[in-house]
């Protein structure tokens, strides 16, 4: 009922807009469970050149179920996305690299390039909010105009050289579309 109410709700307004756009921002994040958009990392211990942990998830393949029926009413143009992360790091230093992948359900997401590839550092004692947007990308568009589409996120350390080992933590803040879809021929 509550899916027949969004489409009936987008029809009209596509109807009543002048330029017929419908602009639609998905709370992304909201789809996830929390406990799976945090984690702690570390202690990654210093090493000459430092450790490298390779891609870890963080978001393990989750599936996203979409609006249904939106493309029964409505044309998606583009799809444009903003991610947030709150990175604790309590000691030593180093660099992370969040990638965000999205597929459709047959396949796996890191099979996949990056949508997003996002690479920070990591000081002792310090809190700091990465945030990184990915303007209209047509892979994302196409994503939208299905029923579900899979996602996964991961976090790729570098440890320090020399000093303290690395350990911190790492909790998603925002993961937000903001879906442009046009008028289809009524």
């Amino acid at each position: 009922m509550r899916r027949i109410l969004i489409v009936t709700l987008a029809a009209l307004a596509l109807a009543g807009c002048g330029d017929r756009h419908l602009i639609l921002n998905v709370d992304v994040l909201s789809y996830l469970d929390p406990a799976d958009t945090q984690a702690a990392f570390g202690p990654v211990p210093p090493i000459p050149g430092g450790f490298e942990s390779g891609e870890q998830p963080l978001v393990s393949d989750a599936t996203i179920n979409l609006l249904e029926g939106m493309n029964s009413v409505a044309a998606v143009q583009t799809v444009s996305i903003t991610m947030a992360a709150v990175v604790s790091d309590s000691s030593g230093s180093g660099l992370d690299t969040l990638r965000v992948y999205a597929s459709d359900v047959d396949t796996d997401p890191l099979t996949t390039a990056p949508l997003i590839e996002s690479a920070f550092a990591l000081q002792p004692g310090v809190t700091d909010t990465v945030q990184v947007e990915l303007p209209a990308d047509p892979r994302v568009a196409a994503l939208f105009t299905q029923r579900q589409m899979r996602l996964t996120i991961t976090t790729s350390l570098h440890g320090p050289s020399a000093g303290d080992p690395l350990n911190g933590r790492i909790r998603l803040s925002r993961l937000d579309a903001v879906v442009v879809a046009g008028r289809k021929g009524f």
